[in-house]
């Protein structure tokens, strides 16, 4: 019985001594991993020109699982909780549900865009940025939601360019967060102030 506690008192002893050294070899890979997922990118024009590659990459392949993937980083993190800072509490539900429809929207229509003018080639994007005073005949909804302060959102002209040479370009919003571009709508305003093309005059 004695040798049998003595024994146990070993095991228990070179535990204490080794597993802190185990627990520091395999935590820091774990992080690491973790960490890979939360990619970021530099805040200019160029930074969202990297952003996009691994995208457009998955839309050439016609890869669905690495295109949903690769659009998650345009996507505001914890929508719902951003609206919160920027509109009434009344508006942030909505601005949700708009808001997901929206970057889904641009999600599918962009590569839609593609195929009409090359289908199955490689592109690749090249922003710049746009004066936010930049005159348009265009004129936000009358029924836009105010925010309660200022939001940062950057203006880019982005050309999509084929392999070829063959391009489109679009006019598109963006706020910066957490390391990334997020999208905020297409055209002169961002989406919760963009006038509703299907209504009549």
């Amino acid at each position: 019985m004695k040798k049998t506690l003595a024994a146990g008192r070993r095991w228990l002893l070179i535990f204490a001594v080794f597993s802190p050294i185990l627990f520091l070899q395999i935590v820091p890979m774990n992080l690491l991993a973790v960490g890979a997922e939360a990619k970021s990118y530099s805040h200019d024009a160029r930074g969202l020109e990297k952003q996009f590659e691994p995208l457009l990459k998955a839309y050439a392949k016609g890869d669905k699982d690495a295109i949903d993937k690769e659009f998650a980083v345009f996507v505001l993190p914890s929508a719902n909780k951003w609206f919160a800072d920027y509109f009434p509490a009344a508006n942030v539900e909505q601005l949700g549900w708009d808001y997901e429809s929206e970057a889904d929207n641009f999600k599918h229509t962009l590569p839609g865009m593609m195929k009409i003018l090359q289908p199955g080639a490689r592109f690749h994007a090249h922003c710049s940025t746009s004066d936010p005073n930049e005159p348009t005949k265009l004129q936000p909804s009358p029924d836009a939601l105010v925010p309660t302060k200022e939001i940062p959102i950057e203006k880019f002209r982005i050309a999509f360019i084929a392999d070829s040479g063959r391009s489109f370009s679009i006019l598109a919003n963006f706020v910066y967060v957490d390391g990334a571009y997020r999208y905020l709508g297409k055209g002169a305003f961002p989406f919760w102030s963009m006038p509703d093309a299907t209504k009549k005059k």
